[in-house]
């Protein structure tokens, strides 16, 4: 295992310097397209896509004449880096939907504390400490080629899935996906609460392992790969950004398995040492306002996370069995496997699991 380990860490390691060049890069390319910010001016470090976020941004400025979001996303690693370095410096708000290192840039007294009002409105689960807010409620499900499975009998629990990955080897080969937890922070974290559930865990990733699991850093690629064909079956992915492609398309069909469902939160803090501190906790406030949230759930893939909004039913019906659902806490429970040895513990087993010459598929 020794050698394996430093194989491992040195892979992910050349992986990281890959995508940090590649961020530097794609950074200063946005900011000459953005331009400078101006008074008033609030500026998002985002790992949302943009198409998802655009309507609440409008709403926002609006409500808030004079205030204009200046709106940069990032992947959940890379953003998770850049503010843990320093390097965030016009950033006042930060979203992301990887909770363990929000959490982690929390503790470390990254974020400015305030109170919200009807913040009483919020589930305990979704926040922390007043720095932290959760303003979604997404399930984590799991997407099937409808043409593939035709004919077949989908798996209901993970002992099910594992069971029909082996039992139909030559049609799963090569075929199945999920993300890549050492560039994804959202699939760490998911991960990580798939092996705090139970022994399944490692039976399911070793059965990935055996029938080649394919790995992505995202979910727009694994659907896309699924809506083609290319992919049969794919695990772990963000459900309402899934349930909203597939609303576009006939080929993928999106479910969640009935042992349980993890529902995540994407989370904003304002930064302690934000330029436009007031600007910041009015974005954050309005997120979980009953405008922002109502905006929410009227035109975007998420689903609001105040009980006072609630959620259409037919809208968490859509992912499966309410009662299955466990939310994932918002706190320092999740910063467990962010501990530098257990987290490349982890990420080596994982990989030597999978597949030791695994590559990421960009």
């Amino acid at each position: 295992m020794g050698s394996d380990i430093t194989a491992s860490q040195r892979w992910f390691g050349n992986a990281w310097i890959v995508r940090r060049c590649l961020f530097v890069m794609s950074t200063l390319v946005f900011a000459l397209s953005a331009g400078p910010s101006q008074a008033g001016d609030i500026t998002v470090y985002s790992a949302t896509d943009i198409s998802a976020f655009q309507p609440l941004i409008d709403s926002f400025e609006r409500i808030h004449p004079g205030q204009k979001i200046l709106y940069r996303e990032f992947d959940t690693r890379d953003l998770f880096e850049i503010v843990a370095a320093d390097e965030a410096g016009d950033a006042d708000v930060v979203i992301s939907s990887a909770t363990d290192l929000q959490v982690a840039l929390v503790n470390q007294g990254r974020a400015l504390p305030f109170r919200l009002d009807g913040e009483d409105a919020l589930p305990a689960w979704a926040r922390w400490r007043n720095e932290l807010y959760g303003f979604t409620f997404e399930p984590v499900a799991v997407i099937y080629n409808k043409a593939a499975f035709d004919g077949r009998a989908l798996p209901r629990n993970r002992s099910d899935l594992a069971s029909s990955i082996r039992d139909n080897p030559d049609f799963f080969a090569g075929r199945i996906g999920s993300y890549d937890i050492g560039q994804s922070g959202v699939g760490y974290m998911f991960a990580t609460q798939d092996l705090q559930r139970g022994y399944e865990f490692w039976r399911l990733v070793e059965t990935f392992g055996r029938a080649g699991l394919r790995t992505f850093c995202c979910t727009s690629r694994i659907f896309d790969a699924v809506a083609s064909g290319d992919l049969v079956y794919a695990y772990n992915v963000i459900g309402p950004y899934a349930l909203a492609s597939a609303r576009k398309t006939s080929t993928v069909g999106v479910y969640t398995l009935d042992d349980y469902t993890f529902v995540s939160t994407r989370t904003a803090f304002v930064r302690k040492e934000a330029p436009n501190k007031a600007g910041g906790i009015d974005f954050v406030s309005y997120l979980l306002s009953p405008e922002g949230q109502s905006e929410l759930a009227a035109s975007s893939p998420f689903l609001p996370v105040s009980v006072d909004i609630g959620k259409p039913l037919d809208k968490v019906i859509a992912f499966g069995n309410p009662e299955a659902m466990a939310p994932i806490k918002v706190g320092p429970g999740l910063i467990a496997y962010l501990d530098r040895m257990k987290r490349e513990k982890l990420l080596a087993d994982w990989l030597t699991a999978i597949d030791p010459s695994a590559k990421i598929l960009q």
